[in-house]
């Protein structure tokens, strides 16, 4: 039965409900069910989908007869299917009369809350927020553990619904920046799983020009400089170490003092220079990047997840710089700081950096003056072994550095095990698309 609404008092609830031809509860809450399904997909709130508005509720709406909003869930499903916060829907639309108030009287209670919600917004937003924060920091928590090709689609997931949050709500500006802050943070995670997955370069570049405008637009300096270090990451297993150093050098730029310039200076500068065979700027971007480190009131201990936001720790920009130093060739310096770090680094649940740092040091031992051959093919053994759990771009771009190292030595047995290994480690179906986007040689089948 449809409502009678020539003695109800006029709201913009009522008038859109009637343009849409919505005026009886079976309508409207077919509408209002499907725009409950939408949120809670979007906003990964469950519950949302199994609100639902009596009839005696929906007869009060249209008759105007609120002696209050409704409740929380409700107000957001309201503001979703219609694109106006609820303290709009339900006040008298736009060119409307209405009474004006006798002289000592009191504002209408509803007044009072529209005035209250318009000032701090619904706590809906601060819901939707703090589920969005965690959900990018359980992408960060595990993805050392689970690797770029599990955890893709949950970030590429988690991109679409802030950007249908963005698009499909007015929201105050201190949340609209913060979810800007948020999809840029995860175009940034999509830009360095598609480094790590071996994916096209003109993936990474364009998440990383998506993180990089969002976080200009608000001024998020901290994220500009973790998305310049990004594509510079990406420049670098490109082999394009000259465009690498400069997309670091640029974000350092931005606030040389900042605790982000700590990655770009060792991880982006200091590797590319040395790439490149320019020791003096390689060291001195590692210089830099050591007594920034020195200068922050705290940095997080341990090895840091590489995917983080937070700045570098000291056991992470060391073990950079192992890196570095060994395109330098200071064989002594990269096994200084292989054991400053390696207690972490064997504690650590990073598999990936102890691949790493394993395989510059097996690196290191064939180019010392006392090459020990076997030594380093059974470490290039074991970090294939701590890397095979999720595949990545740069465990095995440096494992076959490892083995073009070993060439003179090829006919040993210790090498022949190595090669082995590593057509093992390249036969497994996740990192088939890394083999293949890489530009690194193969080491030869039997």
């Amino acid at each position: 039965m449809e409502v009678d609404v020539h003695t109800t008092r006029m709201t913009l609830f009522r008038k859109l409900v009637q343009e849409r031809g919505w005026t009886t509860i079976e309508t409207f809450s077919t509408h209002f069910a499907r725009a409950a399904r939408e949120l809670a997909e979007q906003s990964g709130n469950s519950r949302l989908a199994d609100v639902t508005v009596a009839r005696r509720t929906f007869d009060r709406w249209m008759a105007g007869e609120l002696k209050g909003l409704p409740q929380r869930d409700t107000r957001a499903i309201l503001e979703h299917l219609f694109q106006q916060p609820v303290t709009r829907l339900f006040a008298p639309p736009e060119g409307t009369d209405a009474p004006l108030p006798s002289e000592g009287s009191f504002d209408d209670p509803l007044a009072v809350i529209a005035q209250t919600e318009s000032l701090t917004k619904s706590s809906t937003a601060t819901a939707v927020l703090d589920h969005f924060r965690g959900e990018i920091q359980g992408i960060v928590d595990r993805y050392e553990m689970r690797g770029p090709q599990v955890l893709a689609s949950q970030a590429r997931s988690l991109h679409g619904k802030l950007t249908a949050w963005l698009h499909g709500r007015h929201h105050l500006p201190s949340v609209h920046a913060e979810l800007f802050r948020l999809t840029g943070q995860t175009a940034g995670l999509l830009a360095y799983m598609a480094v790590n997955a071996g994916a096209k370069p003109a993936v990474a570049d364009a998440y990383c020009a998506q993180a990089e405008t969002l976080a200009e637009h608000i001024g998020d300096t901290q994220l500009q400089m973790w998305a310049a270090g990004t594509r510079s990451l990406s420049l670098y297993y490109q082999h394009r170490y000259a465009e690498a150093d400069a997309a670091a050098a640029a974000g350092v730029d931005l606030a040389p003092n900042n605790d982000q310039a700590i990655r770009l200076l060792v991880n982006g500068r200091a590797r590319a220079l040395a790439r490149l065979g320019d020791r003096r700027g390689a060291e001195r971007a590692i210089g830099r990047a050591l007594d920034l480190s020195d200068q922050q009131p705290s940095l997080p201990s341990g090895i840091t997840s590489c995917i983080s936001f937070a700045p570098y720790s000291l056991a992470r920009t060391l073990a950079n710089e192992i890196t570095a130093r060994l395109a330098l060739g200071d064989t002594s310096e990269v096994l200084s700081c292989a054991e400053q770090i390696d207690g972490l680094i064997e504690v650590s649940d990073s598999e990936w950096s102890r691949a790493l740092v394993r395989l510059d040091v097996a690196t290191a031992l064939l180019q010392h003056r006392r090459p020990e051959v076997e030594h380093a093919m059974a470490l290039g053994r074991s970090a294939l072994h701590a890397g095979t759990t999720a595949p990545i771009t740069s465990v095995w771009q440096r494992a076959n550095e490892l083995y073009e190292k070993a060439g003179r030595w090829h006919a040993e047995p210790g090498v022949g095990d190595y090669a082995e290994e590593l057509r093992t480690w390249r036969s497994r179906p996740q990192a088939k698309s890394i083999v293949s986007g890489s530009g690194a040689a193969l080491a030869p089948q039997q």
